[in-house]
């Protein structure tokens, strides 16, 4: 982690040196290599792809980042430069955190492949350490001491990134099969009626009979279909169980 640390804060660079401004830096290598990746997947960028929507050479390259493992690590600090929520002025710090989340989930769909791109450890980046303090802020003005607030935004931010990843497995699914994510809601759920039966799985067919994957998207709808859609009946269990959990801790019971 401490190797990240320096990739992410620069100082594993050498100081500048005086004269002219070299045209190639690191900034630009991630840059290019973010835009790769907005445009085509996490699959499309290599080092030789981005030196070339560069125009340079794949050697230039790696006088700024020394590998494609090091690019990703810089790449994914970039895509978090949404900006998290500041701190509330009216103290409410579950809006904070449904918020927070909501503005989590915003950063992935702008960058759908960095909830491909594996992570090593905590946030160690200035942006993923921005959304960290943002979290934590909210996180401890529950009542929650910092060790607690760090496991439940572990768990927060576990929740947000995998809702982001299925949510991009089945919108590049529908994608292909030529329509949209609350199209294939609509198709599973006339499938399962092929074959479900109140006997066999009562729950499924009870599910079923409310229509709950069947909803129509009307002209001014812009519901997306996607697991992002249902997030917020989570979040606020969850953050229900923190607020129990406080008022317990306050009157002596944990």
């Amino acid at each position: 982690m401490a190797r990240d640390v320096e990739l992410l804060w620069g100082l594993d660079t050498a100081p500048a040196r005086r004269g002219p401004k070299p045209r190639l830096s690191r900034e630009a290598v991630v840059r290019a290599a973010v835009a790769v990746a907005d445009a085509e997947g996490i699959e499309a960028v290599s080092m030789q792809r981005v030196a070339k929507e560069l125009g340079y050479t794949t050697m230039s390259l790696y006088r700024h980042v020394d590998s494609k493992e090091d690019m990703l690590v810089l790449m994914l600090d970039a895509a978090m430069d949404g900006e998290p929520p500041g701190p509330r002025e009216d103290g409410d710090w579950r809006a904070g955190l449904e918020e927070w989340c909501h503005r989590a989930i915003d950063m992935s769909r702008a960058h759908p492949w960095s909830v491909y791109v594996g992570i090593s450890g905590p946030p160690s980046g200035p942006n993923g350490l921005r959304w960290m303090e943002s979290g934590l802020r909210e996180l401890v003005a529950s009542g929650l001491d910092i060790g607690e607030a760090l496991q439940m935004l572990v768990l927060l931010s576990a929740v947000t990134r995998e809702t982001a990843r299925l949510e991009a497995d089945m919108s590049r699914a529908a994608r292909a099969a030529g329509g949209t994510m609350v199209d294939s809601e609509r198709d599973y759920s006339l499938g399962l009626r092929r074959v479900v039966t109140a006997e066999r799985f009562p729950t499924v067919a009870r599910m079923l009979e409310e229509h709950i994957l069947e909803e129509e998207a009307g002209e001014d709808d812009e519901r997306s279909g996607g697991p992002a859609e249902e997030l917020d009946f989570g979040i606020r269990r969850i953050l229900d169980g923190i607020e129990v959990y406080v008022r317990a801790k306050r009157a002596g019971g944990t």
